[in-house]
C-alpha cells in the first residue's frame, strides 16, 4: 500500500486549501465582487488536523456593486439569485476539479458527503444557505453551474492558487529560518 509522508500530506493540504480559496475568489469576482484569498500553516495542529488553512476575505460584495451600478444608471450584468450559493460551494467544487473529477453529478455527490460528514466550514455552509447538516438538500443543478463556471475560469483559479502556494511556502521558510535554533542573532555590536 502506498503511504504519503507527513511532508507530502502537508503539501496536499496546502494545494487543496489554495485551490479551495482560489475557487471562492474566482466565483466572487465572476459576479462583480472583489476580495483576497489567503492560506497559512496550521502551526499548532493536532495530528488529526489539516496542515494548512485558508480563507477568502471579501472586500466588495457583488450585490452591493450591482445595486450601486444600477442605482447610478451604469450597465451591470444580471446577478443570479443563487450567486451566494455558487460562491459558497465554489471552494469545494474547485477541490474536486483539482482532483480530476469531470462529472458534475459525481462532484455533487462528493459535496453531499462532505457536508453530511461535517467536513465543510461554517462560512461555506452559511453561504450555501445550509443551516442544518442533518437536514439539507444540495441542488445538483447549482453544483453543475458552479462546476461549469469554475472550468470556464480555471486558468484564473490555477494562477491564484499557485500564487498562494508560492507565498505560503515563502512565509513558511521565513518563519522556520526566524525560529530555527541554529540561527544566531547578534543584538549588540
Amino acid at each position: 500500500m502506498f503511504e504519503l509522508t507527513e511532508d507530502q500530506l502537508a503539501m496536499r493540504d496546502l494545494r487543496l486549501a489554495a485551490y479551495h480559496e482560489a475557487g471562492h475568489k474566482a466565483m466572487y469576482h465572476r459576479f462583480g465582487g472583489a476580495g483576497d484569498a489567503v492560506v497559512w500553516e496550521n502551526l499548532n495542529r493536532s495530528p488529526d488536523e489539516i496542515a494548512w488553512r485558508g480563507q477568502f476575505r471579501p472586500r466588495t460584495c457583488p450585490q452591493v456593486m450591482h445595486n450601486t451600478a444600477t442605482r447610478h444608471g451604469m450597465p451591470a450584468a444580471d446577478l443570479p439569485d443563487n450567486w451566494r450559493t455558487l460562491y459558497g460551494m465554489a471552494g469545494l467544487v474547485a477541490e474536486e476539479i483539482l482532483r480530476g473529477e469531470t462529472d458534475p453529478d459525481f462532484v455533487a455527490g462528493a459535496l453531499d458527503i462532505k457536508i453530511a460528514c461535517g467536513e465543510v466550514s461554517a462560512s461555506d455552509l452559511k453561504s450555501m444557505g445550509i443551516t442544518n447538516i442533518a437536514d439539507f438538500e444540495l441542488n445538483s443543478e447549482e453544483v453543475e453551474q458552479a462546476w461549469r463556471f469554475l472550468l470556464e475560469d480555471w486558468s484564473l483559479v490555477q494562477e491564484e492558487a499557485e500564487y498562494l502556494i508560492a507565498e505560503a511556502l515563502e512565509q513558511q521558510l521565513h518563519h522556520r529560518q526566524a525560529y530555527s535554533p541554529n540561527v544566531i542573532v547578534k543584538c549588540c555590536p
